[in-house]
Parts: structure tokens; C-alpha cells; sequence
């Protein structure tokens, strides 16, 4: 069930004139000082001062966010906007961001840590993150300041213990604080049924099948602009992920094959998903410029603009496709269902359910100030980061915020979500169509994400173990062979090299990481931890 927005007066005063003015007294507020921030009820709270050794402190603490480039200019910037100037008025602790750069998430971290210059929360999607930082000693365990200085959180996670072991490391302690994923759909395909209705072509159900639909795309102008210029597949970073996802093997997954951990590469299925990309280069059935795309800025305008017409994305595709509908109102849109190989019919991408991971750098000096803040931020502090303000960004109906002007809205609230270390949104097909209000495209992409969200519920998504192996030999070599297997699929994908010859290189890169050895140790690591996993 969808979670009922509280109308406080930190939503209803927030004022959008490029800065932001709440007011310092709250019906949540113990003071006036303190705004909104949750004031810890334990027993810790109630020490005498001299017992407490934060008591004393400035509430002041450092926490990365995700820089993806999409604060608008008039906003201002990751580090200082409405919505920081709105967190630190209300959550009764300082916080000053350091911005990481998506894309460069692994370099920025491993500089910042290197340096001694880490902020004190660091979040992040990636649990072998947490692993390794855990095993260089430049993070800290949490259980303790938890159980001290929470109250909110610590109810949050005895509610929901399914978080316990994507939080917990090999020693039994606590290394990351997070919230549960709206959804835990995530990959996605998308088509154009106008065009499939043009060309009098139905819903692929298969591999085949697809790229049977993406020629009669290529070759038979489905855009009605009298040229041969369609290219029909765009990508995204969910490009790679979705093509191996269908022969399940996705890159540097393990899976268990015969009671053996494998990693995905060197699996027959593997080089199955290599032909495809191959295939699809060769018969241009996506952009001959892709590998310097970096950003996928042109894949995106490809789709956007109607010159491809089937999209690979994951859920949260909404920007794009408000950009496609602005360009062509009358472009129609449908999920692609899981499609078959011989391999049978693996589902999309289901997400592990943890959102964000925030861990807490070993230097930190005020952990108690860092909890406040997780727990404001998980009580009432993420939802004005998510809807925006009742009467500027949304109405209520049915107690569910409805966006009344997106455009409004992407530009002041969009990026805004990226400081929700802690959320309680969670996606239902009610929560989602009411949410959409009476606006045609609002509504048809609410059905959209419905049916990626049935799919997952649907379909099995083939994952043999659930987080990445947390193997200390394993984490030290693993960015490194991404750099290869990366460069060597696209490559692959380019030139004239068979699977079996890639793969081979990729065996090659492997064991000069003295992989064998590493192999041995993560396979320790699954039949000492199997029972667990299940």
C-alpha cells in the first residue's frame, strides 16, 4: 500500500523564488531551533550531558550525493539550492554535499577516501562499495549508534528485516543504513505500437522475433519521412545489462552451474548475448556511433527525436518520454514483454530491495548528528524532496500528491530526489495512476510503469546469488577486469572477432588478475554462506 502524504507546515510554506524559507516552528518541532529534525528517544538521549560525548558538538556533517547534471541552472547547483537550504532549516543539522559524478562514482571515491577528504555519509548503489571500503578501514560500523541515537530508522528496519543482510557484512555488523527501493523493477524495454501498427507488425515475443521487427523498422520508413534514416535500436545504460539479461549471463554476474560458482563470461549463454550485439551492429540495427556516446546523449535524442523505435531503459524513463511526446504528441508507446530464447524466458532486471546505501566514513565526528538527520529525512524530510510543495507542485486526491505542472516540476523538484538518502515511497498501480492526475501522458506513462512492475512480478529474473561475492580478493581486482570485459564486448560488438575468440580473451585478462585463485576463494566463500542465500 502506497504510504499517506502528511500535510506539515514545512510543505505548505515552502516559497520557490530561487531560495527557500521555511519557518522555524513545526507541529513536529521540540524547539525552535530545531525545525523538524527527529530527537532521538532512547536511552542515550536521556544521559546526562557529560555522558554524551556529541552533546557538545556543532550538528554539522559532510554526505556525498549523485551528481547527474540536473540542476538547472536558475536552481543553482548540487552543493547549494532550495532544496539544501530547505534540509538544513529543517532537519536541525548542517549538511554540506559533495557532489559525485555518476559516471565517475568508482574514481571520485577511491580519490576522495585516498586523500583523507571523504565526506562523512558516502551513498552509493553498490554494495561491493560498502565491502571494500570496509576493508580498508574507511568506514565504521553502525549497530551501536543505531540502537543509541535513533529512533525512527531503528523501527524502520526491525519493520522491515528483508534490508538486514544487504546492510551486513561477514563480521555480523552493520555497514550501511538504507531505505527499500520504491520498486523493485528495474530494466525495461519500450516500442513504438504506432509503428508496429503501421507496419502491421506484432508485440515481439522472442529474441528473434525482435530483430525480425527492428529490420521492418530499418527498411520500411515507419516515421513516414520518405527517408531510409531509421535507426532502430537506442540505448542507454541499460543496453548491455538487457541483452545479456536475456540469455542470463549478465556481465559479472556469478551464477551456479552444476554447484560451481561461474562468473557469467565464461558461460555457452554468454557468447550468446555477444552474437546479438554483434549482429545488431553489423545489420545496423543500432548507432554505428555508439561506443563514443559516452553520455548516450545521442542514443536519448534518437529516441526523443523519433528516429529509433525501441528504447532500451529501465523504469524511471519519464524525461525521455515527455521529450518524445513534446516532439511527436501522437507517438504511442508499449512495454516490451520479457522476450524468449532457447534458453527459455528470463524476466527483467529485479532489483535487490535495499535503495541507497549510505555508510559512515571512520572519521566522522558527529555520528549522533548523522542519525537526526537519517531519521528526519525517513520521517516527513523526503517527501517535499520528491512531490515538491501542495499548491505550487501538486494537489492532493485520495491522500496521493498529483503533480499539476510537470514541466514545473522536473525543473525545481526533479533533481531534488537524488538527496532522499532514506525514502518511504513505494510504487503500487493505484499509488502510480492517481499520481497522474487527469493528464493523457502523465497517465499513459503511469500504465506504462505498471506493466514493467507486472512484469517483474511475473516473470522469474535468474539471479543465483543475491549481492555480489563479498571476497576482498575478489573487490580488488574487479574494477579493474571491468575495464577489460568492457572494452573487449565493445570491440566484439564492432569487429569481425567470433564469441568463442572473445571469450578467450576475456579467460586471458582473467587469469592475468590471477583469477583462478580468485575464482577458489569466492567459491569458498558461496559453500561456507549457501544456506544463507536462499
Amino acid at each position: 500500500m502506497y504510504r499517506q502524504i502528511k500535510i506539515t507546515p514545512v510543505l505548505v510554506s515552502l516559497l520557490l523564488l530561487g531560495t527557500v524559507s521555511l519557518s522555524a516552528c513545526s507541529n513536529n518541532s521540540n524547539n525552535g531551533s530545531t525545525g523538524n529534525a527527529a530527537q532521538p528517544t532512547s536511552a542515550a538521549a536521556s544521559q546526562p550531558a557529560d555522558e554524551d560525548k556529541y552533546a557538545s558538538l556543532p550538528k554539522e556533517i559532510s554526505a556525498s550525493i549523485y551528481d547527474r547534471g540536473q540542476v538547472a541552472t536558475g536552481e543553482g547547483s548540487y552543493e547549494d539550492n532550495r532544496w539544501t537550504k530547505y534540509i538544513n532549516e529543517n532537519s536541525g543539522v548542517k549538511v554540506n554535499w559533495v557532489p559525485i559524478p555518476r559516471n565517475q562514482e568508482a574514481d571520485k571515491f577511491n580519490v576522495l577516501i585516498a586523500s583523507d577528504q571523504a565526506p562523512d555519509m558516502m551513498t552509493t548503489f553498490n554494495r561491493d562499495f560498502i565491502v571494500r571500503w570496509a576493508g580498508e578501514g574507511a568506514i565504521q560500523p553502525l549497530d551501536e549508534y543505531i540502537e543509541k541515537y535513533s529512533t525512527t530508522y531503528k523501527k524502520y528496519l526491525e519493520e522491515h528485516p528483508e534490508l538486514k543482510p544487504y546492510l551486513t557484512l561477514e563480521d555480523g555488523k552493520t555497514y550501511a543504513i538504507a531505505s527499500l527501493r520504491p520498486t523493485r523493477a528495474n530494466t525495461a524495454l519500450f516500442i513504438r505500437q504506432d509503428w508496429l501498427d503501421k507496419l502491421g507488425l506484432a508485440m515481439p515475443k522472442s529474441v528473434d522475433e525482435l530483430i525480425e521487427v527492428a529490420k521492418a523498422f530499418r527498411d520500411n520508413d515507419p516515421d513516414g519521412n520518405g527517408q531510409k534514416d531509421t535507426i532502430p535500436m537506442a540505448m542507454s545504460t541499460a543496453y548491455t545489462a538487457i541483452t545479456d539479461d536475456w540469455f542470463m549471463a549478465r556481465s559479472a554476474a556469478w551464477f551456479v552451474e552444476d554447484g560451481k560458482l561461474v562468473q557469467s563470461f565464461f558461460t555457452e549463454r554468454y557468447k550468446d548475448a555477444l552474437a546479438f550485439r554483434q549482429l545488431a551492429y553489423k545489420e545496423n540495427l543500432v548507432d554505428k556511433e555508439f561506443a563514443t556516446d559516452k553520455e548516450f546523449s545521442r542514443q536519448k535524442q534518437l529516441w526523443t527525436t523519433g528516429r529509433s523505435g525501441i528504447y532500451f531503459s529501465n523504469l524511471n524513463m519519464d524525461n525521455t518520454i515527455n521529450d518524445l511526446r513534446k516532439n511527436n504528441p501522437d507517438a504511442k508507446l508499449a512495454a516490451v514483454p520479457p522476450l524468449a530464447t532457447k534458453y527459455g524466458t528470463n524476466g527483467y532486471e529485479v532489483e535487490v530491495p535495499n535503495h541507497l546505501l549510505t555508510a559512515f566514513n571512520k572519521n566522522m565526528k558527529n555520528p549522533k548528528a548523522a542519525m537526526e538527520f537519517i531519521d528526519w529525512m525517513l520521517d516527513t524530510g523526503w517527501e517535499p524532496l520528491t512531490y515538491g510543495t501542495e499548491g505550487v507542485h501538486y494537489q492532493m486526491e485520495n491522500g496521493i500528491p498529483v503533480t499539476t505542472d510537470y514541466d514545473k516540476w522536473k525543473t525545481e523538484v526533479g533533481y531534488a530526489s537524488e538527496y532522499r538518502v532514506v525514502q518511504q515511497e513505494q510504487y503500487t498501480p493505484d499509488y502510480l495512476l492517481t499520481r497522474a492526475g487527469d493528464n493523457q501522458d502523465d497517465l499513459d506513462m503511469a500504465k506504462l510503469k505498471n506493466a514493467i512492475i507486472k512484469f517483474s512480478e511475473t516473470y522469474t529474473f535468474r539471479k543465483d546469488i543475491p549481492y555480489i561475492p563479498p571476497v576482498a580478493e575478489y573487490s580488488s581486482i574487479a574494477g579493474q577486469f571491468e575495464t577489460k570485459w568492457k572494452e573487449i564486448n565493445t570491440r566484439m560488438a564492432m569487429g569481425n572477432q567470433t564469441p568463442d575468440e572473445a571469450v578467450e580473451e576475456l579467460r586471458k585478462a582473467w587469469n592475468s588478475l590471477d583469477g583462478d585463485s580468485v575464482t577458489a576463494k569466492v567459491q569458498a566463500w558461496y559453500d561456507a554462506n549457501k544456506d544463507k542465500l536462499k
